[in-house]
């Protein structure tokens, strides 16, 4: 999910484009996947990341290995036992180091106190019982303890026989240090788990919700595990149980939206629409209500860890002390502990508001479209007041005046967080945050005009990556997640959040550039960048370029490294774009194709082939004086195409505001 909007971006009007492993063009790719990830019961769209043993709907990590440095800091913060001697996923890099054989394997048994369950060992990696009795539970070991704080979600990965009788769920009680034993008012139910989240060998990982229960709170000192209420002939596959974080990512809803945006406004695809808009319309609703948008006009993230408190701090004598559980990641930028009033969660609030606005608004002026509306529907004029609210207070709130350019959040307790975020600064241009004023500042600051006293790099060393902007301008060793902890271990531009780069992101600054500082400007910055690929094509591509380290360290394909270019950075594929989206003035919105052109003036034209727009290729090109569209097939409805004001079709005199297109064949608009 945490790169849809950028693939959807650079992907949807490319025509012809086939994904090699799924044998589908872009377009079904995209479609396909968004469809595969609704908003869960409250409203929250989930990562949909890779496999870790972390909460399954969010990141990846921290894991509860990471609540402190090396397992005796660990013991008593969070806990886990994982049923077998080595497994997938990088919980086990911490398990194997520590050798502490209470945590995996058989070992890992020894200690459970059992209720009508008999152990039959350890069997195809897990653990497996059968009840002996009605009600089979499972007791943790005496001194296994963890911290409330730091497990606001249990999970359970698990196989059972047979579906629970009479629909009862299973369970789980705990006892604090207070407690003599368990009770009913320390109870959570749980469920098998989604089967979404069944493992490759069948296993179910139950997530169980802790953080909301109000006597969930200081030391834990045993759970128990009801695992079949009611039943007395089951049998038990236990692959793990284990301490969760709240991993997930604030970024996950508006970048549902973006993405369904795009591909609807690319594709015209009707039924689409009717699939996603309610899922859209809660993905907002969660924002504003949960999220606090409504409230505060800003994000607020109340998520458990997520307070924008960094993980860990340094003491006077050199030592670092961890603050587990706090400054958990909350977007892209995930060794950065974004949270609590966030202004890049804020940036795409915005934008998201923008958006669900302008559909709604097209939904209502179209009821041949079908697209239900009823309770769940959104007032378009209430959200663009809303989004003025939202900008009002996120350029007072986040700017600051000092250093003319935005704090990347304010933490629980009022302190602000800077580093010369380029890519937050950037996003407020896009996303259409930033005042006019702000958003010349910024880009005084980024291009090198204006200096930024006490930043690390300044003027033209922001680029001195030469494909795009520094991440960060200002060498950060104190404010991150308590996962890295040793930032100053590695040099200034040798970690992408710390002065490094990512090339996909060069979209962003060249759309700020044009519309900040003009096509030429803008223009300028893009030939740099062709000038630095010619070099990199003639030295035989990236990795060749950058081997050695000399010119900078790559990373990705599971090498650190500073620079983010080739390998999961899919959102390389952004760059390309600008040319779309900016200098032609492209931008389509599911009824209209409008064409803006805004060129630099050494370029008399520009234009691009075989686009893809509602299942039709089209061949655009533009100058400031006329604009051609070649239509090469014939579109189910016709195409409508809005030109600048001033602006008509060829050998018509009428001047319109947007023409129909239906037959193959030329159209030229001219002023």
């Amino acid at each position: 999910m945490f790169n849809k909007e950028y693939l959807t971006l650079a992907d949807l009007w490319n025509s012809g484009a086939i994904d090699p492993q799924r044998n589908q063009s872009i377009q079904e790719v995209h479609r396909e996947d968004i469809l595969s990830a609704p908003p869960d019961d409250e409203g929250y769209v989930p990562s949909h990341q890779h496999f870790s043993q972390a909460y399954d709907h969010g990141w990846p990590f921290p894991l509860w290995t990471q609540s402190g440095s090396g397992p005796d800091k660990v013991k008593g913060t969070t806990v886990g036992w994982h049923f077998q001697d080595d497994g997938p996923g990088w919980v086990w890099g911490y398990l194997k180091g520590w050798k502490r054989p209470q945590y995996y394997g058989v070992t890992a048994t020894h200690g459970w106190e059992t209720h009508h369950l008999e152990s039959l060992g350890i069997v195809a990696n897990k653990w497996r019982l059968k009840s002996t009795g009605e009600n089979p539970s499972l007791t943790t070991p005496e001194g296994m303890e963890c911290d409330a704080f730091n497990a606001p979600f249990l999970q359970l990965r698990w196989i059972r026989s047979g579906d629970p009788k009479n629909h009862a769920d299973p369970y789980m009680e705990w006892m604090r240090e207070v407690d003599t034993s368990f009770g009913e008012d320390r109870r959570v139910y749980f469920t098998l788990g989604n089967e979404e989240w069944i493992g490759t060998d069948g296993s179910r990982h139950s997530i169980i919700t802790m953080h909301r229960h109000p006597k969930w709170k200081g030391v834990i000192k045993r759970m128990r595990l009801c695992l079949a209420p009611g039943e007395s002939d089951v049998e038990f596959n236990i692959d793990s149980f284990f301490t969760v974080y709240d991993t997930r990512m604030s970024i996950n809803n508006p970048i549902s939206i973006f993405a369904c945006w795009n591909y609807f406004r690319w594709t015209g695809d009707l039924n689409f629409l009717r699939t996603v808009i309610n899922r859209m319309r809660s993905a907002l609703r969660y924002q504003q209500t949960v999220m606090g948008g409504l409230k505060y006009r800003r994000i607020r993230n109340t998520w458990t860890g997520h307070d924008g408190l960094p993980g860990w701090s340094l003491n006077q004598d050199g030592t670092k002390t961890i603050h587990p559980g706090h400054g958990i990641g909350d977007n892209y930028w995930d060794l950065l502990p974004f949270g609590w009033d966030d202004m890049y969660a804020t940036n795409q609030y915005h934008g998201a508001t923008l958006i669900m606005a302008e559909l709604e608004e097209l939904i209502s002026e179209h009821p041949e479209w079908e697209i239900p509306e009823g309770e769940a529907a959104l007032d378009y004029k209430f959200l663009r007041r809303h989004a003025e609210q939202v900008k009002s207070t996120a350029n007072k709130l986040f700017w600051n005046a000092e250093k003319g350019r935005f704090n990347g959040c304010i933490d629980q307790h009022d302190k602000a967080y800077e580093y010369g975020f380029t890519f937050l600064n950037l996003d407020s241009i896009w996303y259409g945050v930033a005042s006019p004023d702000h958003a010349r500042n910024i880009m005084d600051w980024i291009s090198g005009k204006r200096i930024v006293e006490g930043d690390t790099s300044t003027g033209e060393d922001i680029y001195h990556w030469r494909f795009a902007p520094r991440a960060t301008t200002l060498r950060n060793i104190d404010w991150y997640g308590q996962g890295w902890t040793d930032p100053e271990g590695i040099p200034w531009g040798g970690q992408i959040q710390d002065g490094g780069a990512v090339l996909g992101f060069s979209f962003f600054d060249l759309w700020a550039r044009l519309h900040v500082l003009g096509a030429d400007d803008a223009w300028k910055r893009l030939s740099r960048i062709l000038q630095w690929q010619d070099e990199i094509n003639a030295t035989g591509g990236y990795r060749e370029y950058y081997q050695g380290g000399e010119k900078g360290s790559m990373q990705g394909c599971g090498t650190p490294g500073g620079l983010g270019i080739d390998c999961e950075f899919f959102e390389s594929s952004l760059l390309p774009s600008i040319l779309v989206y900016g200098f032609m003035g492209l931008n389509p919105n599911g009824l209209e194709l409008r064409i803006h052109p805004n060129l630099p003036a050494d370029r008399s034209q520009m234009g691009v082939r075989n686009l893809l727009y509602h299942n039709c290729k089209l061949d655009i090109l533009v100058s400031s004086k006329s604009i051609t569209v070649v239509l090469n097939d014939t579109p189910a409805i016709p195409i409508r195409i809005t030109p600048p004001q001033g602006f008509r079709l060829a050998d018509t005199r009428r001047t319109e505001s947007s023409y129909e297109i239906k037959d193959i064949g030329t159209y030229r608009f001219e002023i």
